[in-house]
């Protein structure tokens, strides 16, 4: 029997809050999700009282009669309740009594870089591997750096499918077929979609084929992580540009770095991207640079949306076990990369068991 104040998480948006409010008025709402894999992966850990589940959410792969089922089974203490939040009214008050909450959805979070050397890979595959240990596994990374191939090298991924399987059958492909051609990382659970096996077959990757394998993963998977080539005119980047809801632009504290990150910035600016989808991260930062992180802000005329400290001998351990220092506890690191990942995020990271918080690093935070 549900008490007077129940946990509650919810699945849809703020109308199929509002109706549970107006069914449960002293309910604890504690997160609302627009992806079934994410309210999952919370219920796990967090033992909710009851899940709202809009009738309108969307399902992958299953009929919502069958996760309800399906979710059921693996949580027979938790009320499961449809709700159609269309038509639902509840009071203002009972709106007001509660904080606003983040509202996570799918999002393609491309990671780029006019310049090559700034750690680009390096920060994509810890960033993926993060959003998938936070997900349960309901993310996605995509090799469009189509002529180096070095996420599968970052991962230690060197056999299985590529992207370049996938192109026969991407005509009739449907999300759900992107399973056959990802690879698994195992130790975060993250799906891989890898660049072509030889750079000579990168020619074969049309932006075409790019923009449906970013819309089929999108579709497929919650998060959608995509690193780029470090070239400003590519067709490719500009897909993926196209595409996402966030760009990284990541930078180091030199000036010819800086230089090129301010020129990708004002690129973007007249391509008519807001300021909001851009953040920018310092990766191998150093407290002894002449251009602290103040300086590095100055210059680019924005607040940097995290830093990645430099340590050259553990980042290079860590791709040589194909092991990405994000999940890693207590690293420096690894702290910082999941930094950012919560201000991608935000929200994501909130309920995870056992994650220390980043401590604050000098000049760094």
């Amino acid at each position: 029997m549900v008490g007077e104040s129940p946990l509650v998480l919810i699945a849809g948006d703020s109308s199929t809050e509002r109706a549970v409010l107006a069914q449960w008025p002293g309910a604890r709402i504690v997160g609302v999700f627009r992806d079934l894999s994410l309210l999952e992966y919370m219920a796990s850990g967090i033992r909710p009282d009851i899940v709202a589940v809009d009738v309108s959410i969307p399902c992958r792969g299953e009929t919502l009669e069958s996760w309800v089922a399906r979710f059921r089974v693996a949580h027979p203490s938790t009320t499961v309740s449809v709700v159609d939040g269309s038509p639902a009214r509840a009071h203002q008050a009972a709106g007001e009594a509660h904080a606003p909450l983040a509202v996570l959805g799918s999002q393609t979070i491309v990671i780029w870089s006019p310049k090559g050397g700034v750690g680009k890979t390096f920060l994509s595959t810890n960033l993926a591997c993060a959003a998938s240990l936070a997900t349960g596994g309901n993310a996605v990374l995509l090799d469009m750096d189509l002529c180096s191939g070095d996420v599968a090298v970052h991962l230690d991924l060197l056999d299985g499918p590529a992207i370049t399987d996938l192109i026969p059958v991407l005509p009739d492909l449907r999300p759900e077929g992107l399973d056959k051609y990802a690879r698994k990382h195992a130790p975060s659970g993250l799906n891989v979609i890898c660049g072509p096996r030889q750079p000579e077959l990168c020619d074969l990757v049309t932006p075409d084929v790019v923009k449906s394998v970013l819309s089929l993963a999108s579709k497929r998977w919650g998060l959608t992580y995509v690193d780029t080539p470090p070239d400003m005119g590519s067709d490719v980047v500009g897909e993926c540009v196209d595409a996402a809801t966030k760009i990284v632009l990541v930078t180091t504290q030199d000036v010819s770095s800086l230089k090129q990150c301010r020129a990708a910035m004002d690129i973007l600016a007249k391509l008519g991207i807001p300021d909001s989808t851009l953040a920018v991260v310092v990766n191998k930062a150093s407290r002894d640079s002449l251009m602290p992180v103040q300086k590095v802000e100055e210059f680019l005329g924005v607040e940097i949306a995290g830093t990645i400290p430099e340590d050259r001998k553990a980042a290079e351990r860590s791709v040589f076990e194909g092991r990405p220092l994000a999940l890693i506890s207590k690293h420096d690191i690894s702290e910082a990369v999941w930094q950012v990942l919560y201000h991608l995020s935000p929200g994501l990271g909130r309920n995870l068991p056992n994650k220390k918080q980043p401590r604050r690093r000098g000049i760094f935070w």
